[in-house]
């Protein structure tokens, strides 16, 4: 007789992420972080009207429900807090950065690695990006440690200590 052990649960399907559109569903949406929730039900939207952001969401395989998200936009840094260091030498004073905010992955869909995923996708689109518009690095604020060595091990991110503990940066060079 199988156990509960014994049972494999098989993971869910997910589509590939796409440009949020009026047609989204994310009213169930809940990674369990409440400024990653909150940032999707009530700001989501209204920052890619305004082009604060680009949010890009994965659905469940067949439907319109969201199940993971992550936010682009653009920005700068100071060369001298630029990483690694090498790449200060010589450069402008500020460097422009794509910004990758926000992103989440609902509970139902959490444990079968759609955060590589999506981290892995949103570093995509900042290289194919770059060719067009002059981007040296993706630049993250994680929301703790934890999330600091996720970003490390699954992209190699490294923190930018003198502009903040937190703050990580990965080169597009």
């Amino acid at each position: 007789m199988p156990t509960e052990i014994d049972v494999q649960t098989n993971p869910v399907e997910l589509s590939k992420p796409e440009k949020l559109n009026k047609f989204h569903d994310f009213t169930e949406f809940d990674c369990g972080e409440s400024s990653i929730n909150d940032y999707l039900h009530k700001s989501a939207r209204k920052a890619q009207e305004q082009k604060q952001a680009v949010v890009y969401v994965s659905c469940f395989a067949g439907t319109n429900r969201v199940a993971g998200y992550y936010t682009l936009s653009n920005g700068s840094v100071a060369r001298q807090y630029v990483v690694p260091k090498t790449y200060q030498r010589n450069s402008p004073s500020a460097h422009p950065v794509t910004i990758l905010g926000r992103m989440g992955v609902t509970a139902s869909a959490q444990g079968y690695g759609y955060s590589v995923d999506l981290l892995q996708d949103a570093i995509r689109r900042s290289m194919i990006a770059s060719e067009s518009v002059g981007t040296s690095a993706v630049l993250v604020h994680p929301l703790n440690d934890n999330l600091a060595d996720f970003y490390a091990k699954h992209a190699g991110f490294q923190r930018c200590p003198d502009l903040s503990p937190l703050t990580m940066m990965l080169s597009l060079r």
